[in-house]
C-alpha cells in the first residue's frame, strides 16, 4: 500500500502533454520510488527504473533523460504531496498552536509508514554520493521548512526571520532524526504518541520562549520543566 505522501497527488505536475503521457510519467516516478525502497540507492539507475516500470530505457528517457532529472521530479512530486497535506491543515481554521500540533503529529505519523522509513534514508545515502541529488534534496527540505516556519511565525509573531529559520531547521532535523527510532519496524514505534507529545511540548516551549540558543541562556533550570508541563500537559 502506498504512503499518501509518496504517491502521486491529485493534480500533481508531471511531465507529459497529454493524459496518457502524464500517466506514464507518474508510473515512472512510482517505479523510481519503488526501486529506491526495494533495491537501495546503490541499485538506483535509469535501466533499473525502466525495468520496474515495464518500459524500454529509451522510452523512459523520453520523459526523464537523466537520473538527475528523474530524481528531481521524484522529489518535486514527494514534497508537493506533503505540501498539499499541510495546506489542508492550514486551511482548516485551527488556531496557531493547534495547527502546529497537527502538523507535527502528521509528520511523525508519516514516519511510521514503511515507504517513508525506507525512502528517505535511501535518499540521504544517494545524496551523500551525488552532489546534484544533494542539491535537489536541500531544495525539497527548504520548502518543507518554509511551511514549518510559517506555522512557527503565526504561533509567536514576536520572532524575527532568523529565529524562525533556526527553529524550523531544529524542528525538521529533530523529527527526521526520529526515523530510526519510531519508523516502520523500529523498536520505539509503539511509543510514537508519547514521543510526539514530548517533542511537541519541547518545540512549543522553544517557540514560545523565542529561544534559538542554549536553553540555559534563556531560562533557569526550574522554569524550563515547568514551562514544558504548561505547554505539553506533561506530568
Amino acid at each position: 500500500m502506498k504512503s499518501s505522501a509518496l504517491a502521486t497527488p491529485a493534480g500533481a505536475a508531471v511531465p507529459g502533454t497529454y493524459a496518457k503521457g502524464r500517466t506514464r510519467a507518474a508510473d515512472i516516478l512510482d517505479a523510481g520510488v519503488s526501486v529506491l525502497i526495494e533495491h537501495g540507492y546503490h541499485n538506483f539507475s535509469l535501466r533499473r527504473v525502466a525495468d520496474e516500470a515495464g518500459l524500454r530505457l529509451g522510452n523512459l528517457q523520453h520523459y526523464f533523460p537523466s537520473k538527475d532529472a528523474l530524481v528531481q521530479a521524484m522529489l518535486d512530486r514527494v514534497i508537493e504531496a506533503y505540501l498539499a497535506r499541510f495546506v489542508r491543515i492550514q486551511e482548516s481554521g485551527l488556531d496557531p498552536e493547534a495547527e502546529f500540533r497537527q502538523i507535527i503529529e502528521m509528520v511523525f505519523r508519516d514516519l511510521n509508514t514503511r515507504r517513508t522509513t525506507v525512502f528517505f534514508p535511501e535518499l540521504w545515502s544517494l545524496a551523500n554520493h551525488d552532489t546534484v541529488v544533494a542539491g535537489h534534496m536541500d531544495r525539497m527540505y527548504a520548502r518543507y521548512r518554509d511551511v514549518l516556519g510559517a506555522s512557527i511565525a503565526r504561533f509567536n509573531r514576536a520572532l524575527d526571520e532568523a529565529q524562525v529559520g533556526r527553529l524550523a531547521l531544529f524542528v525538521s532535523a529533530s523529527i527526521e532524526g526520529h526515523t530510526v527510532f519510531v519508523g516502520h519496524g523500529k523498536p520505539w514505534r509503539k511509543q510514537t504518541q508519547d514521543v510526539v507529545a514530548l517533542a511537541t511540548a519541547s518545540f512549543l516551549w522553544l517557540i514560545r520562549s523565542g529561544s534559538t540558543s542554549s536553553p540555559a541562556a534563556t531560562a533557569s533550570p526550574a522554569r524550563g520543566p515547568k514551562r514544558l508541563r504548561e505547554v505539553g500537559h506533561l506530568n
